[in-house]
């Protein structure tokens, strides 16, 4: 049987047709997408940033002011199923830095090169050059004041704003350290830190001021661009400020071997006698006792040449003394003279011995305990002599055997208004020498 080839029955034919269809589609599309006809353009912006690391601008510590970024419109052009697969990070887009010469405005060159490979090509970049503002970055201390106008204590009677804490490593005997360009940094005369918020306060508060710039003549200095060594970001940093109240202490003290003819009213003056302590409520509380204590005042330390002397106080950071730092004693012995004695001393029959170990005994070669002052009124003086003495060795001074030196203490048991100086320390006091079995 002899077929019959129709084109007519052909288009009829469903099957036939589905796959013509198919086929004609994916021709039209690869004509489409890979045709000559479907080169494009396409413009893709860029965010680059500058970094002078390793440039001759950037060894010579300028930097860039304002912005460190930088955003171009890089042009590709090539076929539709590349260009419009590419992102920014598909470009690298770069700065010719060597036209930096110094401080000011700069216009330099910028072009782009593909990262990413493909057959596209970069066709232009816009701009095609950037402006940079660059300057030298240099630090400097400048003077630092403080202005809290806007804080004020609740009580003016009874209470007063105390020296401020500044919450910042670079401030340091009123200055502060600030860093920035050149331009800006030189203009700096001071810098204030005002707390602009500020308030009413009956306890030791905190904060925060605004640190602002001044030059020569009051102006204000944008400080954009700079930042202060121990500030926050924002140039603001934290001001503590105490609320100091006074406290009233009176001085004492502790007299130590003063002779029994010697009363007690009337020999020792100070001057102050009561001091006023201004601070921090709990800090006066707890530092009153120790700093109104004087200490002793030791008859053993002491001759007619001490009579009039000046005793620091001892007091923490954070208290004041109004009355000063310093306290005037004066003891009554001014009109008091000094005898030098010599005491002969042949064995353990001339002095006294206390404190000796059982089981030990001491040996006393002769010897002569020299030097000795006493002091007094002269009359008293005169009458006294080396037998008035009285030696008492203190065998626990020294507990070692063989040859040993042992401290010695000298009274004179007949006078009562009459004392024997040891020296200004333990180091001159008076030893015997002796040996121990």
């Amino acid at each position: 049987m002899k077929l019959k080839f129709s084109l007519n029955a052909l288009f009829h034919n469903e099957r036939v047709m589905l796959i013509f269809s198919v086929v004609s589609a994916i021709f039209i599309w690869a004509l489409v997408s890979f045709g000559p006809g479907n080169i494009q353009t396409r413009t893709i912006s860029v965010t680059q940033t500058i970094d002078l690391t390793g440039t001759i601008a950037g060894h010579n510590d300028l930097r860039v002011i304002g912005e460190d970024t930088f955003t171009v419109s890089v042009t590709v052009e090539g076929a539709r199923s590349v260009i419009f697969n590419l992102d920014a990070e598909d470009i690298d887009v770069r700065a010719s830095f060597s036209d930096i010469q110094g401080a000011g405005v700069s216009e330099v060159p910028v072009n782009a090169v593909k990262v990413k490979a493909g057959d596209y090509t970069i066709k232009s970049v816009s701009p095609p050059r950037i402006l940079l503002n660059c300057d030298y970055w240099i630090t400097a201390t400048v003077p630092l004041t403080t202005d809290i106008s806007t804080v004020s204590v609740k009580d003016q009677k009874t209470q007063q704003i105390g020296d401020l804490r500044l919450d910042a490593e670079g401030v340091s005997g009123g200055t502060i350290q600030v860093e920035g360009p050149q331009t800006i940094v030189s203009r700096i005369a001071g810098v204030v830190a005002k707390v602009e918020e500020g308030g009413v306060i009956d306890t030791t508060t905190r904060f925060t001021a605004k640190l602002k710039a001044l030059d020569d003549n009051g102006n204000a200095v944008d400080l954009t661009n700079c930042r202060f060594t121990g500030a926050h970001a924002d140039n603001t940093l934290g001001i503590t400020v105490p609320v100091w109240v006074q406290k009233s202490v009176k001085l004492s003290y502790e007299l130590l071997n003063k002779p029994e003819g010697f009363s007690d009213k009337g020999l020792v003056k100070l001057s102050p006698d009561t001091i006023t302590l201004v601070g921090e409520a709990a800090a006066l509380d707890a530092a009153a006792t120790t700093i109104g204590n004087l200490g002793t005042i030791n008859f053993d330390r002491l001759t007619p040449a001490d009579a009039d002397t000046t005793v620091p106080l001892n007091i923490p950071n954070g208290i004041k003394v109004l009355e000063g730092n310093t306290v005037s004693v004066k003891i009554a012995i001014e009109k008091f003279t000094t005898k030098v004695l010599s005491y002969q001393v042949d064995g353990l029959e001339d002095v006294k011995v206390v404190n000796l170990p059982a089981g030990k005994t001491i040996t006393l070669k002769s010897q002569v305990l020299s030097d000795i002052v006493l002091c007094g009124n002269a009359a008293t003086l005169r009458r006294i002599s080396a037998k008035d003495l009285v030696l008492t060795l203190d065998a626990a001074s020294n507990t070692d055997t063989g040859s040993v030196r042992y401290l010695v203490r000298v009274t004179i048991p007949k006078y009562n208004n009459v004392w024997v100086y040891y020296g200004k320390d333990d180091a001159s006091a008076y030893r015997l020498y002796g040996t121990v079995e």
